[in-house]
């Protein structure tokens, strides 16, 4: 009888050891991508990948992975990893046919898919053309002004730093102006303004965006606990980031204001679909609008904050590029407080050439964005990769290329001022590319060419230090650990 007890339990058991041998054989050995080499793991279960990616530094794991195996790296059972340019340009092409894998870009969706979480390229399509004049030369031309009205703060932070004769610490700083500015031009508001945020909700706003990297992840892998997520959300609303939900409801009382009005035109995401909602293709919802804003906001605020940041951190270390800089910014910035346009400041090589530079080493998304292989399959290194298995080609491994960018952990504008700057463009994609590109590109780069500008203008080391690397930890975009004090003083 006891043995009658206990026979079911045991038949369960014995099944799942079956299953599980079951799959390691076949995942082994007789799976598609079985002769791929990875990590013993990685062929086993989709663990390992998560458990890398945890730790926040996987794109090193990968980079080390890839010079050990070659240009194939199988890191999940139907997962594989290729570092090659013409697999990237493949995958990233106008009119791809690899589009972007569920449970990945899953993880980012709210209540409402965004530009950047679509699969569908339909859907993706029609939401892009509705947003892309927000991004047009002529929409940031009109915006310029915002965008210098936003660096205020960050010139007097350091001004009344200097006056006390304490350092300034770099990232902090920029990244309250990245965040004024993507705001401004995403909901329309001043945060500087204390009636909108006090500095108790923007510090709870910069929390959120150091967590949610790491914290999505979960999702990012195991789309089953995404909808338990969200249960839970229902149940206890107030778990979710109260100063993110404050920040939209902000978002959302702008909107509602700007309805109303009649003469308001300050540019931004706002302001510029609004003759558009209304088109005969495809009209957003007030709540639509509002999560594109809110899409915006989480990936614009440290994308250009770490880019700036970093490059200014590599440039103070730099006397000699500093002060070539500074003379050429003389030119079109005659005094201290001269806000060039961004057409005259687009004209001045090297500045361009440190944007670009800060952009390669600093490389924000460093962490793999999925796709899943068409049905035709993917031929690569004489290895067949079957419909449906998915693969990812990293920003980074262009980035980072010792063959195309010689020493390249090191900050180096002046690359990019040699005969074969046309040639390395071809491998500089920090916002990727083709249709699936980053939308915000434009508005980055504006940030990015006034906050340096003006920051070099006004400002130089106090004293010559010995350079240290930045802390920093990689997730699907870099989490800086790392404040970046430096002693400033008022430049001549």
């Amino acid at each position: 009888m006891l043995t009658d007890y206990y026979s079911p339990w045991l038949l369960l058991s014995g099944s799942a050891i079956v299953y599980v041998l079951v799959n390691v054989i076949y995942n082994l050995f007789f799976h598609p991508l079985a002769k791929v080499p990875g990590p013993f793991l990685a062929k086993l279960t989709k663990f390992w990948l998560f458990f890398e990616e945890s730790g926040g530094d996987a794109a090193n794991t990968l980079a080390g992975l890839h010079r050990k195996h070659g240009k194939l790296v199988r890191v999940s059972p139907n997962e594989v990893a290729i570092y090659d340019r013409d697999v990237f340009t493949t995958i990233n092409r106008q009119g791809t046919k690899f589009y972007k894998e569920k449970t990945f870009y899953g993880g980012f969706t709210g209540t409402h898919g965004n530009l950047f979480t679509f699969q569908d390229p339909e859907d993706h399509s029609r939401r892009k053309r509705l947003m892309s004049p927000s991004f047009s030369q002529v929409s940031l031309a009109a915006h310029q002004m915002i965008i210098y009205e936003c660096m205020k703060p960050l010139l007097r932070e350091i001004t009344e730093n200097i006056q006390a004769q304490r350092p300034t610490s770099i990232f902090p700083a920029v990244r309250k102006f990245a965040l004024d500015s993507i705001c401004a031009f995403s909901f329309g508001i001043d945060l500087a303004n204390p009636s909108h945020i006090d500095d108790e909700s923007r510090d709870r706003i910069f929390e959120a965006l150091d967590n949610s990297p790491r914290e999505l992840l979960i999702f990012q892998h195991f789309s089953s606990l995404k909808a338990a997520a969200g249960i839970v959300a229902k149940l206890f609303p107030k778990m979710a980031p109260d100063a993110v939900i404050m920040l939209q409801r902000i978002g959302m009382e702008k909107l509602i204001a700007s309805r109303k009005a009649t003469d308001l035109d300050q540019p931004g995401l706002f302001s510029n679909m609004q003759g558009l909602l209304d088109s005969k293709e495809q009209k957003l919802t007030d709540e639509e609008l509002v999560a594109e804003s809110s899409t915006l906001f989480f990936a614009g605020t440290d994308t250009t904050a770490s880019t700036v940041a970093i490059a200014l951190w590599h440039l103070l270390h730099k006397p000699d590029v500093y002060a070539r800089l500074r003379a050429e910014l003389k030119a079109i910035m005659p005094e201290k407080n001269s806000q060039p346009t961004l057409k005259e400041l687009e004209s001045l090589p090297l500045l361009s050439a440190c944007i670009k530079e800060g952009l390669r080493i600093t490389c924000p998304p460093r962490g793999r964005l999925p796709r899943v292989v068409p049905a035709e399959g993917l031929q690569c290194n004489g290895v067949f990769i079957p419909p449906g298995s998915i693969v990812t080609s990293p920003i980074s491994y262009l980035l980072f290329d010792e063959k195309v960018f010689p020493k390249p952990l090191e900050y180096n504008p002046d690359r990019w001022l040699q005969d074969n700057a046309k040639e390395l463009e071809t491998y500089l994609y920090p916002f990727s590319r083709g249709t699936r590109s980053c939308i915000g590109q434009t508005l980055s780069l504006a940030e990015q060419r006034i906050c340096i500008s003006q920051f070099v203008r006004r400002f130089s080391p106090a004293e010559n230090l010995k350079f240290r690397e930045v802390k920093l930890k990689e997730y699907i975009n870099i989490v800086i650990m790392d404040d970046l004090p430096m002693k400033l003083v008022e430049a001549d």
